[in-house]
């Protein structure tokens, strides 16, 4: 049982490691510029020892994804229980918030999420993982979209629109500021005289009044 034990936390490890030097590739490189090779060369194993715990390249990726979902709605559930507001406008401005410190303070996660999640599943990764990277991936955003139908159940939220089209437009902006930020957050401080905070703090405001029951 013990020689077991220690063989399944070496597996784990291992295949940690390789996740890790992946994730230097792929931040770095880019996913489509990467490949096996790299990832081997990077972790120190052969190519053949990487593809005895990875099928494929989108296996990793997603596995890394999955790293960052879990993470994004961590920092989501997190400021969510501290905020402990009974307002759902003010809870969808604090999920709006939350990605955009995912955002900042996980370039990689981030871009890897943003760059990949418009394609489509690929049997070159496993249905298993697919299917856990799909749930922690729209954690975040089933969240926002209870909290829209909580807050059109409450009066607070017109209910001229429905809950999905609500959701998948502030979705949409935050993602916005979040790639305004990542991209222009020099070059607007310094010509329009505005930091990030304003942006969001002003830009929440815009969109939140625009959902607003009169």
């Amino acid at each position: 049982m013990q020689i077991n034990n220690r063989k399944a936390r070496e597996r784990l490890n291992r295949k940690s490691d390789i996740l890790d030097a992946a994730e230097r590739i792929f931040f770095k490189k880019g996913f489509e510029n990467s490949t096996m090779d790299d990832i081997a060369l990077e972790a120190e194993f052969t190519k053949k020892t990487v593809y005895s715990y990875f099928k494929s390249k989108e296996d990793i990726y997603y596995e890394i994804m999955l790293r960052g979902y879990k993470i994004l709605n961590s920092i989501s559930r997190s400021m969510l229980e501290e905020a402990k507001s009974d307002s759902e406008i003010y809870n969808i401005k604090t999920l709006g918030k939350a990605f955009i410190k995912f955002s900042v303070e996980y370039k990689g996660y981030f871009k890897a999420i943003v760059d990949y999640e418009n394609k489509y599943y690929s049997s070159n990764v496993s249905e298993e993982l697919y299917k856990e990277c799909d749930k922690e991936g729209e954690y975040t955003f089933n969240t926002l979209k209870e909290s829209i139908e909580n807050g059109i159940k409450k009066g607070e939220i017109t209910e001229k629109f429905d809950s999905l089209d609500i959701s998948l437009t502030l979705w949409s902006c935050v993602l916005g500021f979040a790639n305004l930020i990542d991209k222009k957050e020099e070059y607007i401080n310094k010509v329009y005289d505005r930091t990030s905070l304003d942006v969001l703090e002003n830009g929440f405001e815009i969109i939140l009044n625009s959902i607003r029951k009169d």
